[in-house]
């Protein structure tokens, strides 16, 4: 009994000695430079946000936050990448919808969103709206379905195949039987042109608000769960009567063993600039939103549609 007691005390010990010192590295962080990866190229909206989002953190954690871009496999090199890191709370990734829940979805990445990561902060998160010709006889979602069922075949753009918005779409023709023909374009600008240029009927794309304000684009809705707070009385997919939905995000996650200190350090960090005025401002001016959740929240967010997806691909016989 006396040798199991030993045993229980020099555990305890042990265990409060790992813990000082787990609170004594947390408190010393950061000490050095933090690489926050964004998994696009550079120019674009989520590496524009990050590198306004890291500039504005470093200024409260007294360290540089450098931003580098890892693009290629729809976000999925970036994600592999920062899994495979050390969870010191140096390395960390700006991701979004596709890398987290939607490619997972469709095929295998190397990574697993719910097991490799530890979600900090949601920040932002575009509305995907369901766009036509400002002068386009289409005034509702409802006047797309009910016009490819005289046989009629509307085409839609997104960003690229096998995107959200792609299978959020796929899954609406499939509820409907709608004729929708998907055509993938390389990013959100150029399916927006072919909107425009009259090249195909919808665009399903986001950072639409000045050229639906100027009316050279109709909102008819939105893919998101949620509406729009620009134009709150466009419906989202599920008002118009449908089970469809594409929630966007754009959130901070570090790799899984991350001290829970350092994490909460960087939520707490994350959260103050992203409600900051001059954040909103400069996101206004990018044309984009700001959607704060936590890093629960987060997490949460990603489980749910990570399962949600996993069904539509299978569905549509779209997983591999």
């Amino acid at each position: 009994m006396k040798y199991f007691r030993r045993i229980t005390a020099t555990l305890v010990c042990t265990l409060g000695l790992a813990a000082g010192i787990g609170f004594a590295q947390a408190a010393e962080w950061p000490d050095r430079s933090i690489t926050l990866i964004v998994p696009y190229g550079a120019g674009g909206t989520t590496d524009v946000s990050a590198r306004q989002l890291a500039t504005m953190a470093e200024k409260k954690l007294g360290q540089p936050i450098v931003v580098e871009n890892r693009p290629g496999g729809s976000g999925a090199n970036a994600m592999r990448f920062v899994a495979s890191a050390k969870p010191d709370g140096y390395t960390l990734i700006a991701t979004t919808s596709s890398p987290s829940f939607v490619t997972p979805a469709l095929r295998p990445t190397g990574y697993d969103p719910l097991k490799d990561f530890v979600p900090i902060v949601n920040y932002s998160g575009p509305y995907h709206g369901v766009l036509v010709k400002g002068d386009s006889e289409y005034t509702s979602l409802n006047d797309l379905v009910k016009a490819t069922k005289t046989g009629k075949t509307l085409t839609y753009g997104t960003a690229g195949a096998m995107g959200g918005a792609h299978l959020a779409f796929t899954k609406l023709a499939g509820e409907t039987g709608a004729h929708l023909q998907h055509v993938p374009f390389d990013g959100a600008a150029s399916a927006t042109a072919a909107v425009l240029g009259g090249h195909v009927d919808i665009a399903l794309v986001p950072a639409y608000r000045d050229l639906v304000e100027d009316g050279q684009l109709k909102l008819l809705g939105v893919l998101d769960g949620d509406n729009d707070p620009d134009f709150p009385d466009a419906p989202t997919l599920e008002e118009a009567g449908y089970d469809v939905e594409f929630p966007s995000i754009v959130g901070v996650l570090a790799p899984a063993g991350t001290d829970p200190a350092i994490v909460e350090k960087l939520e707490t960090v994350f959260t103050e600039v992203a409600s900051s005025d001059e954040f909103r401002d400069f996101m206004t001016r990018l044309n984009q939103p700001v959607r704060i959740m936590s890093g629960e929240a987060l997490g949460e967010t990603i489980a749910t549609n990570l399962e949600a997806y996993k069904a539509v691909a299978k569905e549509m016989g779209m997983s591999q």
